[in-house]
């Protein structure tokens, strides 16, 4: 099996191209792996090698070194398969590697709510579950049924209920007790068919007031339409300007912080989070200890958005952090909060 899935491989493989940061790293061998028969040829092949395996999505939300060694494989598989479907509600298994944004399209022109609010987002529906993907009031987890995969270490499959993922805030299984362990193969989702909106962040209403929509008869598809539309206008297009979105997490502070911080900045951007504590935007706090738009060791925050780190001289992940860590001391002397990364470093 080791030779036979050679030929499938690349050796010393620039994987530039295939992360939005544009951060250069080579692989020791890489393959593309689109069908099941593949990724178990490549789980055997790391095994009988004895070489580490390194999973790629869409290469979104990630920080990748400058050598990685071992196998890298990049998930391409396709598939949707409606599982059950009445009048309320349809349940949908994806496979790994369909493209997040193209899965919200799919659902939304069949008028299905659940994940309208996190269109334009990159990457593929397998890597959604690790981070929890969330946007505009809406996270995965809200209509994540299961997920499916392999352990890397014997190939046995396994299956997670919602529970089982330990979903939080940008946060899961799988980037903690299961980071770098499994390989998760089918995302399924249950959606509804009668309205579910979360209409209430501000961006968002005046984007579907803009769009001339009649808030009485929004459909996924006005959502999502809106979404976009925010997004195109606040977030580099990663082809034309590398960049992984938003780079850092909306800090969770208890109040004594918050009312701290509002006393001093009234217009502190923050909700309302049980537990009497509140969520702060980043890209405020980064705007306002005067970062948005800073070029600073050839690595920018963006003009638009200054939660959007931005690489446009294809610096390494190395570089990258070193310019992360200006930010950070710079947000935590001016406000004394701290604030953590959402890519994954590799």
């Amino acid at each position: 099996m080791t030779s036979s899935f050679l030929q499938y491989c690349h050796k010393n493989y620039n994987l530039q191209a295939l992360n939005t940061l544009a951060v250069p790293s080579i692989a020791e061998y890489f393959a593309d792996v689109n069908t099941d028969a593949l990724l178990l040829g490549a789980l055997q092949f790391s095994q009988e090698a004895d070489i580490p395996l390194t999973v790629l999505g869409g290469g979104s939300n990630v920080l990748l070194p400058e050598k990685i060694p071992g196998l890298v494989i990049k998930i391409s598989t396709t598939g949707r398969e409606i599982l059950s479907e009445d009048d309320n509600a349809a349940t949908i298994r994806f496979a790994a590697g369909e493209n997040w944004h193209d899965t919200v399209l799919w659902c939304v022109k069949k008028n299905l709510y659940g994940i309208e609010n996190l269109a334009l987002i990159p990457g593929t529906i397998g890597a959604a579950p690790i981070q929890n993907i969330g946007a505009y009031g809406v996270e995965l987890m809200s209509c994540l049924e299961r997920v499916e995969g392999l352990y890397i270490s014997n190939n046995t499959p396994f299956v997670l209920d919602n529970s089982d993922c330990l979903f939080a805030y940008r946060d899961s299984i799988f980037k903690q007790s299961m980071r770098n362990k499994v390989i998760i193969t089918h995302v399924t989702l249950t959606l509804s068919k009668e309205p579910k909106l979360h209409v209430e962040y501000p961006a968002l209403l005046e984007q579907l007031d803009k769009n001339k929509v009649d808030k009485g008869t929004l459909s996924p598809f006005d959502i999502a339409s809106a979404v976009i539309a925010i997004r195109q206008h606040k977030l580099p297009n990663p082809e034309q300007i590398p960049n992984a979105g938003s780079f850092f997490k909306n800090p969770i502070v208890g109040e004594v912080i918050y009312r701290k911080i509002r006393d001093e900045y009234p217009a502190v951007v923050a909700y309302p989070m049980p537990n009497n504590k509140y969520k702060l935007a980043a890209g405020w706090l980064i705007d306002q200890a005067g970062w948005r738009g800073k070029l600073l060791d050839n690595i920018c925050m963006h003009h638009n958005q200054a939660l959007v780190l931005t690489n446009p001289n294809h610096c390494t992940t190395k570089q990258l952090l070193g310019f992360v860590d200006k930010v950070r001391e710079s947000i935590f002397d001016k406000f004394h909060v701290n604030l953590e990364i959402e890519p994954i470093q590799l």
